[in-house]
């Protein structure tokens, strides 16, 4: 049944100014804040307004969305007015009602009027909310508000007050069925273009008359002619589809760099000649400043520049040799689908469609193309796991299930595979896109139809959103009340019927997106959708920060930097497109795996450091591809130790080790290791090789362990004696080496006999502390002594040089092995180094000779050595030397440690040393 108002009690308590009368009458008819509607009313009559012209007034302001809003925004506009003009704008019945209609639909736009009243003349007085304008008039306004002469803050005050009026004239006419979506959003598309052109051509003369015409040079195809520079619209804006709040996305683009500006003539000289590409830059950042920076007077546009070459590391703006050389060799293939809706919107518009055309090649391919459709499905899982559609469910109309997204989607899926073949599909709107795969056959009749009717439903909504405080907002209402003025808005008086049009459209978008390119495959390489979202070259950089601030990073700033690192790669050297593609799908993968992690930071920044250590970046991606376990590893790895990390990191060829299974698994015997090691050394070429040999080695045997750990494989009381055997097979080759190294010169040690028929003089290494006890870690140090047989000296051997043999005592010569021996294992080369050599408990300590003769050293212990000394040899082992020097030693170790009686009060001195080292 249509509403019915009480109107005589309304006319009776209005004419006797029956504020509380009046007040109760309004719930009835449908305000909600009957005191303060009430109040107004009241005021409105101090206008001269009369009883009945008020009781009017309440049934048309019931048919707005908010009543008692559009009431409110009357009586605050009404001070402004003369009675006169009260008094015209209650006679025009049809302006009266649009005037009511935007008052109680938007506080934004109510807000317009009553900063701007001359906007509230122009457009309702004058009907000027009655004229569609194409953007010809636009910028023929904008050129006649805005002089050629004028500077740079009156351009921002004039672009900012045009743009608040024809926003106020393009939503009036939206809100009140006078235009529909097609041609709002192809409105608020040409005034952004207007407003760009007029920004671009006062922004271009205010820098000519400071650095003069930008020119080409001599080396350019046209010498001595102006260069040219266009701005290309992206995306909605492209598409002629732009919202009430929408960003715009823009690229600048000049046609060449080889150049520079006139400059200007100051007497006999010329001064302030600039290059190019540092004129076009300028240019660029001043047309930005002039559409998006928020003065006393807002802004005229938000920009967008992260879908320029190279998102946010690229410059602002790019020559067309460097736009087509990134496009052809670094191009991705989500720009392949963003650069569908390219068009040129401001500047030189013929330069803007002659680059875009050059482009074709990279935007359509000719033939189809599997990988772009591998690559599209990756983008479309990215849409189904988006972040904001788990975060806000079925309120967001443009990422939700069934929202615009998903229509967009569609449509540019369709068009990337077909439109290389058939260049009449290449349309940047996506109704008219629409339509046209409808005529060539792709889609059916009634898929079009939906799809078609469900995009300009949900854009309306989207609009009507949007409209009420020009927020860059997707989200319905939660609140009931704001729901049901949304619905209000939308033309739905019934809220209920306003939601289940909505579900409707979306629960059909929604099937009909499902079944593009759908497979098994996206739900078992689906990836959180907090992951998701931060590999989204659309996502806001603050939600980036929050969102790792939440996922356990202590440094979000620092994480984000990282991920912008790893979105792009390393600025200077791009992926390729083939290491793009395996990227793509894995980087979501491992960032998955880091935030698994308690403490993400240092895994985050370690994986970093090794993507850009990385040569063959397509090959490592590629080989993840083919082991998807081994994500899990290679995180693991890179965030439990510095130690580890590094090593991988200097040494990315070491990663091999991530596939490849040992036979003998994590646990491997002492003659397999040396048989490896033998292979290392054999590709080896000179002393200086052979140590980069035993660091490889090394370094790939602490990685294989390291996973092994990781895994679970290898038992942590097994793992300290691994790297205690790695260490043992270290040492003796190190000996090997050192030996070989001296033996032209001074020979072999010998001991015995004076008579000349002694032999050589047995040499060992005595592993003290964690090695001794077979529990090294990864970060050890090697606790060590060196021991040999007894005194003699050095004779000539086989390999000696008799011109340069020289004869030295053993201590002498076993001192220069011992520190040769340091020396191989401590030397930093190119690939690092072994150990940290610590031989402190030798006798007498760093004050006692490097090296000791068995004699001497039993002599120290049986003489002058501490009781700390006697314990720290419980775990001498020797771990290099032959066997019956080996048992010589160890039986000397026993006596001296188990036989010889214990000082006199024992305990004090073990009390002492034990609180020395709580200390």
């Amino acid at each position: 049944m249509p509403f019915e108002l009480p109107m005589a009690h309304l006319t009776r308590a209005l004419r006797e100014g029956e504020e509380k009368e009046l007040a109760a009458l309004l719930p009835a008819c449908g305000y909600r804040e009957e005191e303060k509607s009430a109040a107004n009313l009241l005021l409105l009559a101090e206008r001269g307004l009369n009883e009945n012209q008020l009781a009017e007034l309440v049934g048309r302001a019931r048919a707005s969305a908010a009543p008692d809003q559009a009431l409110n925004a009357l009586e605050r506009l009404s001070g402004a007015l003369s009675t006169e003009q009260i008094v015209e704008l209650l006679r025009d019945e049809a302006a009266y009602t649009t005037l009511l209609t935007v008052l109680g639909a938007s506080r934004f736009l109510a807000t317009l009027l009553f900063r701007h009243r001359i906007l509230l003349e122009q457009l309702f007085l004058q009907g000027g909310y009655l004229q569609a304008r194409s953007e010809a008039q636009m910028l023929d306004e904008l050129r006649r508000n805005i002089p050629d002469t004028a500077g740079f803050e009156e351009l921002q005050q004039g672009l900012r007050f045009f743009k608040q009026q024809e926003i106020l004239r393009i939503a009036t006419r939206d809100l009140t069925g006078l235009a529909d979506l097609a041609t709002t959003t192809a409105e608020l598309s040409d005034l952004a273009s207007a407003t760009l052109q007029r920004a671009y051509e006062i922004c271009q003369q205010l820098l000519r008359d400071r650095y003069g015409a930008p020119l080409l040079g001599t080396d350019s195809d046209a010498p001595g002619t102006e260069a040219a520079f266009a701005v290309l619209g992206m995306g909605k804006f492209g598409g002629q589809e732009l919202n009430f709040s929408s960003d715009i996305d823009l690229i600048f683009c000049y046609s060449c760099e080889k150049g520079e500006t006139a400059g200007i003539a100051d007497g006999d000289r010329v001064r302030n000649r600039i290059p190019l590409r540092q004129y076009f830059v300028k240019l660029a950042e001043k047309i930005n400043r002039a559409m998006h920076e928020v003065t006393a007077d807002g802004f005229v546009f938000r920009v967008d520049l992260r879908l320029r070459p190279e998102g946010r590391s690229g410059e602002i703006a790019s020559s067309w040799r460097s736009t087509e050389a990134y496009y052809e060799y670094w191009g991705q293939s989500w720009e392949r689908s963003a650069m569908l809706k390219a068009r040129p919107v401001a500047g030189d518009l013929e330069f803007g469609k002659a680059l875009l055309q050059s482009l074709e090649p990279f935007i359509y391919r000719r033939y189809l193309d599997y990988t772009m459709i591998e690559d599209l499905k990756v983008m479309k899982q990215k849409i189904d796991h988006n972040l904001t559609r788990e975060r806000e469910g079925e309120l967001n109309l443009k990422l939700g299930r069934g929202g615009i997204r998903e229509i967009e989607f569609f449509v540019q899926a369709l068009q990337i595979i077909h439109a290389g073949k058939n260049p009449a599909l290449r349309e940047k709107n996506s109704l008219r896109a629409l339509e046209l795969l409808r005529q060539h056959g792709l889609i059916d009749a009634d898929t079009a139809a939906l799809l078609g009717q469900a995009y300009s439903f949900l854009r309306t909504v989207e609009h009507r959103i949007q409209v009420v405080q020009e927020r860059q907002t997707h989200n319905l209402p939660e609140d009931s009340l704001e729901f049901e003025q949304l619905g209000r808005r939308c033309g739905f008086d019934d809220p209920e019927v306003f939601r289940r049009r909505l579900e409707d459209y979306r629960g059909e978008v929604s099937a009909i997106y499902h079944d593009l390119f759908y497979t098994s495959e996206e739900e078992a390489e689906a990836v959180p959708a907090q992951v998701a979202y931060l590999f989204d070259p659309a996502a806001e950089t603050e939600e980036l920060r929050e969102l790792l601030k939440s996922a356990g990073f202590a440094n979000p700033e620092s994480a984000l930097e990282t991920l912008c690192a790893l979105r792009g790669g390393p600025s200077r050297h791009p992926l390729s497109p083939a290491a793009r593609r395996h990227f793509d799908r894995l980087a979501p993968l491992l960032m998955a795996e880091i935030l698994s992690l308690p403490e993400p930071d240092r895994a985050f920044r370690n994986l970093e450091r090794f993507l850009g250590a990385l040569r063959a970046r397509a090959t490592f991606f590629a080989l993840l591809a083919e082991n998807r376990p081994l994500i899990g590893l290679l995180i693991s790895l890179l965030g439990s130790s510095e130690f580890l990390a590094k090593i991988l990191i200097q040494h990315p060829g070491t990663l091999d080790f991530l596939v490849a299974e040992p036979e003998g698994g994590p646990q491997m015997a002492r003659e397999v290791l040396e048989e490896d090691l033998a292979k290392h050394l054999d590709r080896a070429d000179g002393y200086e090789e052979q140590l980069d040999a035993l660091r490889r080695f090394h370094h790939e045997e602490l990685l294989r362990l390291a996973l092994g750990d990781l895994r679970g494989d290898l038992p942590l009381s097994r793992n300290g004696a691994q790297l205690s055997l790695l260490a043992e097979v270290c040492l003796q080759q190190a000996t090997v080496m050192a030996r070989h190294e001296l033996l032209e010169r001074y020979g072999l040690p010998c001991c015995g006999e004076v008579d000349g028929n002694g032999h050589e003089a047995a040499f060992a290494i005595v592993a003290l502390g964690k090695l001794g006890g077979e529990e090294l870690n990864y970060h050890s140090d090697l606790d060590i002594i060196f021991l040999y047989e007894d005194q003699g000296r050095t004779r000539p051997a086989a390999m000696s040089d008799p011109k340069r043999f020289k004869e030295r005592s053993n201590q002498e010569y076993f001192s220069r092995l011992a520190q040769r021996i340091i020396s191989i294992l401590s030397l930093v080369t190119s690939e690092g180094r072994l150990y940290e050599i610590d031989t402190r408990l030798r006798p007498s300590g760093y004050q006692g000779p490097l090296v000791s003769s068995l004699p001497a050293f039993c002599d120290y212990h049986e003489d002058s050595a501490q009781l700390w000394e006697r314990q720290s040899l419980i775990k001498a082992r020797v771990v290099v030397g032959p066997a019956d020097f080996a048992a010589a030693i160890d039986t000397s170790v026993q006596r001296i440690v188990f036989e010889r009686p214990l000082p006199d009060n024992p305990g004090k001195e073990i009390h002492r040393l034990r609180q020395r080292m709580e200390r």
